[in-house]
């Protein structure tokens, strides 16, 4: 570990004023909880009337809060059309839920899909209509959208090669799952955090899951006498105010973990702003209080101390993507596909889970990265080569410019409500300009 000091100042113009956005999405949610509100949505769903639900809401923003909590946003121009989020813990798909999510946005989201920063799929150009359906056909892919959006523990992120990595530290595989069902069967308990909640836990050597800028980040760790668990960071996050989550001082062993996630998020239900939606972040609660004031009310919920260790400040923050052609423990590789933009076709999508199906073996996997990009798993040596060349015909090349793969984009102006810029068909102009003008080599 390294032994980089990660103590974020408290934010310089603390603020401490009440809006009245903020007290419109409390009154919100006092009014209905957001878990309650799937028999909403699926009645609307069923009368495919977008002017009746308008007559019932008061405004749009009363509309997005109550839909948020399964997934659903309105996307501008706010005239009927919907975006939907898959939530997918870790990125883990199988062939047949990536064939199905195909199958979805080819009838319903006009032929492609959104790989997202947190390994999320988004639909567009949904209607009232099409909602129910996806619903019912993601449930029966064992998939869901609840808690994808809203105020709400996000999608666990996780290293996409977690379990198969050779050199991981540990396998947080199983664990993202876990933590990710333990929030949703949770129900009311966390259904009205103060805002969003974002958790990472991972536990490959480069710290792929992006640790420090998530409201707690559980990295992997190997001490000196060969004990696996984690360190854990409290309080990361981007937006107006980046900060970087600081080191609660402790080791995390794995049976642990989950405990230890619903403690941060009560801590967060507890004691987050919900008077000023602009600072109702962990990161300000962590920044305001400190990380030792935040470290005893984590003990206090879980009724007892975690282990003390100093010497866990901050994972190396290499932040990097797995991509290329790599070798998993069990001796098969794996084959990351960069994906411009993180836009897909549905097209495209089917076609990888039949290539997985076709070249893979075993489980089948398939994973998707915090940049927006998408890994086979469970390649046989001998199934390599053709596989890079049937991507490779179908425009998809895992040999690609290294920008292709670091390229990052959000949806932008084209559906997003908070957007001020477009940014995907710009993204990918200049991907293209600069995969023809900036010679670099394949990774």
């Amino acid at each position: 570990m390294t032994d980089t000091k990660t103590d974020t100042k408290p934010d310089p113009k603390p603020d401490n004023k009440v809006d009245a956005k903020a007290l419109r999405a409390e009154s919100l949610k006092r009014e209905k909880d957001g878990f309650d509100v799937l028999q909403d949505l699926l009645r609307y769903s069923e009368s495919g009337d977008f002017a009746s639900l308008k007559a019932d809401e008061k405004s749009r923003a009363d509309i997005e809060t109550r839909f948020r909590w399964h997934g659903v946003y309105q996307q501008k121009p706010n005239n009927g059309h919907f975006m939907l989020r898959i939530k997918i813990p870790g990125g883990q798909l199988s062939p047949e839920q990536l064939r199905a999510i195909a199958a979805m946005a080819d009838e319903r989201a006009r032929g492609f899909c959104d790989i997202t920063t947190r390994q999320d799929i988004q639909f567009h150009w949904l209607t009232l209509s099409d909602l129910k359906p996806i619903f019912q056909g993601l449930w029966d892919i064992g998939m869901t959208s609840q808690f994808a959006c809203g105020d709400t523990p996000r999608n666990v992120v996780s290293c996409p090669l977690a379990g198969v990595l050779e050199d991981e530290i540990i396998d947080s595989s199983g664990l993202c799952k876990e933590v990710s069902d333990m929030f949703i069967e949770a129900k009311k308990e966390f259904s009205n955090l103060p805002r969003k909640f974002k958790p990472s836990i991972g536990g490959c050597s480069i710290h792929c899951h992006q640790p420090q800028i998530n409201d707690y980040g559980m990295y992997g760790v190997k001490r000196s006498d060969g004990t696996l668990g984690y360190g854990l960071l409290v309080g990361g996050g981007l937006s107006t105010h980046p900060m970087f989550g600081q080191s609660m001082r402790v080791f995390v062993r794995p049976e642990q973990a989950p405990a230890v996630s619903r403690a941060i998020c009560q801590v967060f239900r507890d004691h987050g702003r919900r008077d000023n939606r602009g600072r109702a972040r962990l990161k300000f609660v962590v920044a305001d209080k400190g990380w030792q004031w935040t470290r005893d009310r984590i003990e206090e919920i879980l009724g007892y101390q975690l282990e003390r260790d100093e010497t866990l400040l901050n994972p190396p923050a290499l932040h990097d993507d797995h991509t290329g052609v790599g070798r998993q423990k069990d001796g098969n590789r794996f084959v990351g596909v960069p994906i411009g933009r993180g836009r897909i076709t549905a097209r495209n999508c089917k076609q990888i889970a039949d290539l997985a199906d076709k070249y893979a073996t075993g489980q089948k996997r398939i994973r998707l990265t915090v940049k927006q990009n998408l890994i086979l798993l469970d390649v046989p040596p001998a199934n390599v080569e053709p596989l890079v060349k049937a991507l490779t015909d179908l425009g998809l090349p895992p040999k690609s410019h290294s920008l292709r793969t670091t390229l990052i984009s959000c949806t932008g102006t084209e559906f997003c409500n908070l957007a001020v810029v477009e940014t995907k068909h710009r993204a990918g102009r200049i991907l293209q300009y600069l995969e023809e003008q900036v010679d670099i080599d394949f990774p």
